[in-house]
């Protein structure tokens, strides 16, 4: 498409915005903004399909700048990458709480920044494919109630037309319930994301409170990740952590759900498991990430794991399952990581 090769950069920093325009070498169509308040302008006058938004700015945040974005663009395909020098956990859950569809660290090099904008076209491509795809099946149906409405007005096949009608409806809803899953799945891992994991947990609580059936879940960090990044790069990284995902997906049950709860932490659900079960498991998942090698531009990286297991309890709320979980996980850091503490 066109229309991606076009990208809105909003930095108070007038060497930084530079910097990254030298990245694009040319190959894009650029625009910058060094306030808030002017890149909501430049972006409702120009419409750019991606833009890189910085969190701190002049006149205000980059949260409300993304928030205040996402309404502006809520039938258009629209990707934000938020970018800051500072991280922490409390941040993260904003950037997720915003909309955003990314984020980056600064300073970053041309390749790590490359990298996030090919990302940003994959899914603004899927993004406008899903839109184009739940506009077409709302226009069948607007066309199928017009039919309808001449059909009652000859009195022609009442019966017939309505219950075609309501199979079209419920085409329409399947096909929205699709499309809404298409966006649950972490990119790089392929896992459930914090958002679909987070209402996964709720189900299966509910379920269990609901049937008295065992529920399991396990918290698992990998060991020294910052020191891969450090070591290796990022892009080594997202082959460490893409790796992780197919790992857990191979040792999982039908049943069970997976997600990247943060950064290099997984969180695992194991509906109907009691401990002994559910530790088997972990165990499971630990021998098969000790023992991979994962491959990246010629370097052979080893990997380990610690994991955290944790019973659901009745009456527990979320924080309280997830927090002992992670409180399992830290004593295996401390007790010398790759291991499995309950």
């Amino acid at each position: 498409m066109e229309s991606e090769k076009t990208i809105l950069i909003v930095d108070d920093s007038a060497s930084f915005a530079a910097a990254m325009v030298d990245m694009l070498d040319g190959e894009y169509t650029s625009h910058v903004a060094r306030t808030a308040e002017e890149g909501l302008e430049l972006a409702g006058r120009l419409r750019p399909p991606i833009i890189f938004l910085d969190i701190v700015l002049p006149d205000g945040e980059g949260y409300e700048v993304c928030s205040r974005l996402k309404m502006m663009f809520a039938h258009t395909p629209l990707q934000i990458v938020l970018m800051s020098a500072a991280y922490d956990a409390n941040r993260l859950d904003k950037i997720l709480a915003v909309g955003a569809d990314d984020f980056i660290r600064k300073p970053f090099d041309a390749l790590e920044f490359q990298l996030r904008l090919k990302a940003a076209q994959i899914r603004l491509r899927s993004q406008k494919q899903l839109m184009d795809e739940r506009e077409f099946y709302r226009q069948a149906v607007r066309k199928e109630e017009d039919l309808t409405v001449k059909l009652l007005d000859r009195q022609i096949g009442l019966k017939e037309t309505l219950a075609d009608l309501e199979s079209k409806r419920i085409g329409l809803e399947l096909e929205n319930t699709r499309l809404a899953a298409a966006a649950r799945f972490d990119v790089l891992t392929g896992l459930l994301n914090r958002h679909s994991l987070n209402a996964r947990l709720e189900l299966e609580m509910r379920r269990a409170a609901e049937e008295g059936a065992p529920l399991t879940g396990m918290m698992l960090d990998l060991d020294k990740f910052k020191s891969i990044n450090d070591t290796f790069g990022h892009v080594a990284g997202d082959d460490v952590l893409r790796s992780m995902g197919d790992a857990l997906r191979g040792c999982l049950r039908r049943e069970d759900y997976a997600g990247r709860y943060g950064g290099e932490e997984f969180f695992v659900l194991l509906p109907g498991s009691a401990m002994s079960a559910a530790l088997a498991i972990a165990e499971r998942i630990r021998i098969k990430i000790a023992g991979s090698v994962v491959e990246s531009a010629g370097k052979k990286i080893s990997v380990t794991a610690s994991i955290g297991v944790a019973p659901y309890m009745s009456g527990d709320a979320v924080g309280d399952w997830v927090g002992r979980a992670d409180a399992a996980m830290y004593r295996a850091k401390q007790g010398g990581r790759n291991r499995v503490e309950s």
